[in-house]
């Protein structure tokens, strides 16, 4: 396998455009394209930092026009002043699971209760759950409003408070798989 498809493949990198029919001989990049890739893939900021520093690197070596390494110089830069000024985004995905989950959990039990979003107003349990998870109320109102659907990120915590709720011998789960 060659590296290109292993880049791709270690990174979950789809390609942005179609590949050309027939190679050529001199063959150019598209800054634009690049940056393209790496933010339509999401791939954090410090990868994506790695990643220009190297292509850099070998179009400086290959003597490729100045305003083009520029480019690329210009975006690292940008990316570190948004790494340093920006909280970690894994961190961000981690602690926005954690709150919809605790939010979940907090609906749950409050159902036991016979407290349910159908029939209580959302406004007020959106302020418990707030409370409760240090999050802001207008942010808890509107995922109960459009329904709190999990993704990988939320299995661990799902998980934890299940055990827990075990442990507690309280009759209540959260399922992975169900939009709340």
């Amino acid at each position: 396998m060659n590296n290109h498809r292993r880049a791709k493949r270690a990174y979950g990198i789809t390609p942005y455009a179609q590949k050309p029919q027939t190679m050529n001989t001199t063959t150019t990049i598209n800054v634009s394209d690049v940056l393209n890739v790496l933010e339509h893939n999401n791939i954090p900021h410090e990868k994506q930092i790695e990643i220009l520093e190297v292509l850099n690197l070998a179009l400086y070596a290959k003597n490729y026009p100045k305003n083009t390494c520029g480019i690329i110089d210009h975006k690292i830069q940008l990316l570190q002043q948004l790494q340093s000024t920006q909280p970690n985004t894994q961190t961000e995905v981690i602690n926005t699971a954690c709150i919809k989950v605790r939010s979940v959990a907090i609906l749950e039990l409050l159902n036991t209760l016979n407290i349910h979003t159908a029939s209580t107003d959302r406004t007020k349990i959106s302020k418990l759950i707030a409370f409760l998870t240090g999050s802001t109320n207008n942010r808890i109102y509107n995922e109960i409003k459009k329904g709190i659907c999990f993704t990988k990120y939320h299995r661990k915590d799902i998980d934890e408070i299940n055990k827990i709720f075990a442990e507690l011998g309280i009759s209540v789960s959260i399922d992975k798989n169900k939009n709340y």
